[in-house]
């Protein structure tokens, strides 16, 4: 977790941040908490409490928890020679980041590797529609400002 908080800081406040990923840790539920949300499951573990730690020190979230679904949609691994399932993967976002966050859950149609299930999230990110009918001005106007708006490296999101 170390490492982690790491490269946050080197990050800094004026980036967004979308971090997804197998954390190996079991955060628990928690109500009306800006990093934790309700839907978790109820078990918590030392390594659940080292990344709330981190999160809470670089105020994000852990999005899994504030979207209800059955339990059978929540849970991002299994083992089932033992019937152990748990949630240890996760999308972790700002709390105040501009992306609209619709939905978290597992996706059960893909396994990927040692038990653990692909965690999707819907995200909608803003953007601006010209209107045909606007003039040469007001279009080059636009183009201007989506230039100078908030550009996503998409490649990262394959670090």
């Amino acid at each position: 977790m170390r490492k982690l908080n790491k490269v946050i800081v080197e990050i800094g406040n004026s980036r967004k941040i979308l971090i997804a990923g197998d954390f190996n840790s079991r955060t628990g539920e928690k109500i009306n908490n800006l990093v934790v949300g309700p839907f978790g499951e109820e078990v918590i573990k030392d390594n659940g409490d080292k990344l709330i730690d981190v999160c809470e020190q670089n105020s994000l979230k852990i999005l899994n928890g504030y979207f209800k679904h059955k339990r059978i949609h929540q849970y991002t691994w299994h083992q089932d020679t033992q019937e152990l399932r748990s949630i240890m993967d996760y999308i972790i976002a700002r709390q105040n980041s501009g992306l609209k966050f619709q939905d978290v859950r597992e996706f059960r149609g893909m396994t990927v590797g040692s038990g653990h299930y692909l965690v999707n999230a819907k995200i909608l990110f803003s953007y601006r529609k010209n209107n045909a009918n606007e003039s040469k001005e007001n279009t080059i106007a636009c183009a201007v400002e989506l230039l100078q708006s908030t550009l996503y490296n998409i490649d990262s999101l394959r670090d």
